[in-house]
């Protein structure tokens, strides 16, 4: 915008300029209309009869300044035509630019649609590890159950002494297994799984153990 503004303020110059030469063109007509009309006084006199209104209307107009107003009047032109190419350029350079704006506004919705997905696949990925690390722990957690009911039994096989402290052997396994579940409950996922039985009873595994023993 601001070429086509310097290319106008040339065009007023130019104008501007050739008013001022045709101004002084007058001016100078005016200065010597006496010698002027002598001249053409004489071209006449070779006229028959002598009188050609449109001859003696017309101001005799000196070579150069002819070419000046030819100059000036040509410079005007290009200048509107340099005008006129330099708005088109501008115009297709708007064009693009809005093209390349629209380009721009794709591949941010674009991406943005992809991030929304990387955000709901992270969400994904989060839940199946929480899933992960209760599977883990509920498994861990049985196992080291299961490998302290078999020590007890195996030991009780042995010593058949050992009989009567097997309710507190199995109320600590139960205990500690309760407790690991106690120290999570704050923030694990399956803290609903580790309530403990506070109704334990333990006389049917006792009655069980000694069957077992009378056999042997």
């Amino acid at each position: 915008m601001a070429k086509c503004s310097r290319l106008q303020q040339e065009i007023q110059l130019l104008r501007n300029e050739l008013a001022m030469v045709r101004g002084e063109r007058d001016e100078l007509w005016r200065k010597h209309d006496s010698h002027f009309q002598l001249c053409s006084g004489c071209a006449d006199s070779s006229v028959k009869n002598g009188n050609n209104p449109s001859s003696r209307s017309e101001r005799p107009i000196t070579p150069n300044q002819d070419l000046y107003i030819a100059y000036l009047e040509e410079q005007i032109q290009r200048t509107r035509f340099k005008y006129k190419k330099q708005m088109g350029e501008v115009k297709s350079s708007a064009g693009l630019l809005e093209t390349k704006l629209q380009n721009v506004r794709m591949e941010m919705n674009y991406i943005s649609a992809k991030a929304q997905k990387v955000d709901k696949l992270q969400r994904s990925i989060n839940e199946l590890k929480s899933k992960l690390s209760r599977r883990d722990m509920i498994i861990s957690r049985y196992n080291e159950q299961h490998a302290a009911f078999l020590e007890l039994i195996n030991n009780l096989d042995k010593e058949p002494n050992a009989l009567r402290d097997a309710p507190q052997q199995l109320q600590k396994i139960v205990s500690k297994n309760v407790d690991g579940c106690e120290e999570k409950r704050k923030d694990s996922v399956i803290r609903s799984r580790c309530k403990p039985n506070e109704l334990l009873n333990f006389s049917c595994l006792s009655t069980a153990l000694k069957n077992k023993l009378a056999r042997k």
